[in-house]
Formats: C-alpha cells, structure tokens, sequence
C-alpha cells in the first residue's frame, strides 16, 4: 500500500490538526450493523432526483446516500471557520459542504441548509486519532494513545479496544453532528492497522472497528463516508454511504472505488493537492474530482484553491 498524505498542516482553527488530510450500474447491497443487526438497501432507488438515495437507518428512518448518476459539487473546509455568506460558493445541482464538526456550531449548519434542498453538510469528526487541543482530550485514558502519527499533539488510537472507544465517539456524532443538523459524518483516520501506530492492530481487527463506526452513525441517522482505504473499499463498502478518497489519482488507487462505491452507484469524491486529477478519465468513470490547496482553507483565505473537474455551474458529467 502506498504512504499516502494522512495529514495536513492547519495553522488555524484554534490550534487543533485537521486531517486531510463510464457511468456505474447501481445493484444492492447490505449495511452491517455492528452490535445492532444488518440493514439491506438498493442503492439505485432514487430519492428526490439528485440528492441520493434512501438507505435503511437503525430506527428505521433514511440515510441520505449520495448518487453517483450526477456530479456533486465538494466544498471541503477544515481549517477555517464556515461563514456565511463569504464562503458560499453557488452550485447548479447538489453542492455538499463538509466542514468541522466540533468548531462549527448549528446555525452555520442551518445557514447552508437556508440554501436550499439541494445542500448537504458533512461533519468532520476524527474518530482514529487523538488530538490534544479537542475540548473532549482528557476522555481518552492512556492506555488508548499510542505512537505520534506526524503532526503535533495527535496520537494514533488502540481502536481494537471498541468498548472504551465506541462511547466517546458516540457522544462526539450527538454533540458534535446530530444535535447540530448534520447530514453526514466524515470519520478520518480510520487506517491505523497500514501505518505505524503503537499497537499490533491487525486488518480485521482496524475493520471491524470501521464498521462499527459507521453502523454508529447510521443508528442516528447520519450518513456515513469511508475515508481514504482504497485496498478495502470494496469489502467496506456495503458499510459505507460513499467515499472521500485523497490523491487516488496521484498514487494510481481510483479503480478500487470504481469497482466498488461507482459500481453500486455510490458517489465518491477524490481530492488532489500535488496535480490535477484525469479530468476526462474523473467524468467518465463519474467521479466526482477536483485539485485543492494543502490546508483546505476557505475560499476568502489567501491561498484557496479549488479546481474541481465539473464545474459548479454544471449538473451533468
């Protein structure tokens, strides 16, 4: 497996490290519900033209499950605040924001949602490493940090221990996401077991605890994306609502999410920093692609870049 880029320098947002860090046939498949059964969707069944599809949620509610018929347009802005109206970028189409979910507060959420139906908002939410500037850093005990993972004051977590983990996550998606009106969740760093954490994490044991994650989420009701993971993106898939995948392009890993996400009608999202994504190969296999600065800063901040591969102004590959 390549070393990909699992982090970024961000020298905002009160100190704390974010990371950055031909058409496909829909057909079914099955969402595992880790400690709460299985639920089975078809996710070629439309739901209100572009914005996705239904998936079946632990209460027995929707999931939103974006579509990969259309191009969505990815606004991804980690290291500054969300203001409105500065960093609302008009779209033709749906137009997804994802943005931190702990330094965001609702009514930013409910400002994008004022733009109408057509807008997503994605929650940021680092659920594979510890950061030391999150207000909840002390409800990690010790015995669940292990090895630096590149950038300061963040350390690789023991996901193999879910029964201490999963409850803090838990109250990180109420508090951070749900409560706030979030759509979706992104849960970054989900790839311990293909670094250098400090524990002996296996494949299936780092999966399972993916999986768990995101039955999680779609208990709430939130829609949830598998980050990065190319090599599993076809096993993690029928788990996940669609990917965020980082310079797939760059390191040659796309097909793994055509294959998988595309295949079963999944949108997926890639993100370059160091070149411009294959544009004609992005649209064809309808990936959703584009070129952005390292930092993910908004768009009134020196130094934003955003050249995605269809433009905002189009709703079609």
């Amino acid at each position: 497996m390549v070393n990909r880029l699992d982090w970024i320098a961000i020298p905002a947002l009160a100190g704390i490290a974010c990371a950055a860090c031909g058409s496909g046939a829909a057909g079914d498949s099955t969402v595992s519900m880790t400690d709460g059964g299985s639920s089975t969707h078809d996710a070629s069944t439309a739901h209100d033209g572009n914005e996705g599809n239904d998936a079946e949620r632990g209460d027995g509610g929707a999931v939103w499950v974006p579509t990969s018929a259309e191009p969505i347009h990815f606004h991804w802005q980690l290291s500054t605040l969300f203001s409105d109206p500065g960093d609302v970028l008009p779209g033709k189409g749906l137009v997804v924001y994802d943005i931190d979910g702990e330094e965001n507060d609702a009514k930013a959420v409910a400002a994008l949602h004022a733009l109408g139906s057509d807008v997503k908002v994605v929650c940021y939410v680092d659920v594979g490493t510890w950061e030391s500037e999150r207000s909840d850093e002390a409800s990690f005990p010790a015995s669940l940090l292990g090895n630096p993972n590149g950038w300061p004051g963040e350390k690789w977590l023991d996901v193999r221990q879910q029964s201490i983990l999963l409850p803090i996550m838990k109250t990180r998606f109420e508090n951070w996401c749900l409560e706030k009106g979030f759509d979706a969740v992104e849960p970054d760093n989900l790839d311990a077991w293909e670094n250098d954490p400090g524990f002996p994490i296996t494949e299936a044991e780092n999966l399972s605890y993916d999986r768990a994650i995101a039955a999680m989420g779609h208990a709430m009701g939130l829609s949830m994306g598998l980050k990065n993971l190319p090599e599993n993106a076809p096993s993690l898939e029928p788990d996940f609502d669609w990917a965020l995948d980082e310079q797939c392009y760059e390191y040659g890993e796309c097909s793994y999410f055509e294959t998988s996400f595309i295949a079963k009608g999944k949108a997926v999202w890639d993100v370059e920093y160091n070149q411009a994504p294959n544009c004609t190969e992005a649209n064809a296999a309808h990936l959703n692609a584009q070129e952005r600065d390292l930092n993910l800063v908004g768009p009134q901040v020196k130094g934003y870049l955003y050249t995605p591969c269809v433009p905002d102004s189009q709703a079609t590959w």
